[in-house]
């Protein structure tokens, strides 16, 4: 099996965004997308985000079922704006799955806050959730978690509410029979106790590929990890890459596994 994830930056290098989408599309069974923007208004773009981006990837992904799980309506995340906008609009996490695939569950829970809980204005109050699907494939159960973490608070280091995130995900895949694979844009540094707290359980791809990072060039900070995927150690690694895919400010990581 075959599975991509990837903030997608709003859409805002859109065309090659798509086209990387759509090249990969026929060999990945599983796409974990961060950063999503979802609108039923005619509004397509905002800031230079494409504000109906999960319609969008719909539309190139037809042997794909798609699940949106926005944590928050009404406000352009990464605009820096200190309004609400003026049109329908959800922002969140997206997870498209080969139709093949039979899901037994799927849904989201929170690990910051609760959704459109958040001070206007402060990106660090934005709340977190993670998206989780389940489903059988050759007689092996799989939970796949996708999670876009808790953003700016003391940079990408250690601090209260991103200790408790780790352990809230601990937590809910503790409780999931079968293989685990846990992937995202944790907004985290390498060395830190948050991702220790996960690797206490899981297997940490980035470190042990030794990839040297996860941005791209559009991303002009000092810190080079943001992305990670944490896998179980039952999971069958056939290849793992992080390849310099220029189609957002993140890199995509490309897990093949059974």
């Amino acid at each position: 099996m075959k599975l991509i994830s990837l903030n997608v930056w709003g859409g805002k290098i859109f065309k090659p965004l798509l086209t990387f989408i759509k090249k990969h599309s026929k060999d990945t069974d599983i796409f974990c997308f961060q950063e999503v923007f979802n609108t039923t208004s005619k509004i397509q773009e905002s800031f230079g985000y494409r504000t109906n981006l999960y319609q969008e990837i719909s539309a190139i992904l037809p042997s794909h079922q798609g699940y949106l799980a926005p944590a928050l309506d009404n406000y352009l995340l990464g605009s820096h704006q200190k309004k609400y906008t003026n049109f329908n609009l959800s922002a969140g996490l997206s997870v498209f799955v080969k139709k093949n695939l039979r899901l037994i569950s799927s849904g989201d829970f929170f690990v910051y806050r609760k959704r459109n809980k958040f001070n206007l204005g402060n990106s660090n109050t934005v709340p977190r959730n993670v998206q989780y699907i389940s489903f059988t494939h050759k007689n092996k159960k799989y939970t796949i978690c996708n999670l876009h973490g808790i953003w700016l608070e003391n940079g990408k280091q250690d601090s209260h509410s991103r200790i408790e995130q780790s352990k809230k995900i601990i937590k809910f895949l503790d409780k999931q029979q079968g293989s685990k694979i846990l992937c995202g844009d944790f907004n985290l540094s390498m060395n830190t106790k948050s991702l220790k707290i996960l690797e206490e359980d899981l297997i940490n791809l980035i470190k042990n590929y030794h990839i040297p990072g996860t941005r791209s060039k559009h991303f002009h900070g000092h810190e080079k990890f943001a992305d990670y995927t944490f896998v179980s150690p039952d999971i069958n690694i056939i290849n793992f890459q992080v390849p310099d895919a220029v189609v957002s400010d993140h890199l995509p990581m490309i897990l093949e596994f059974s």
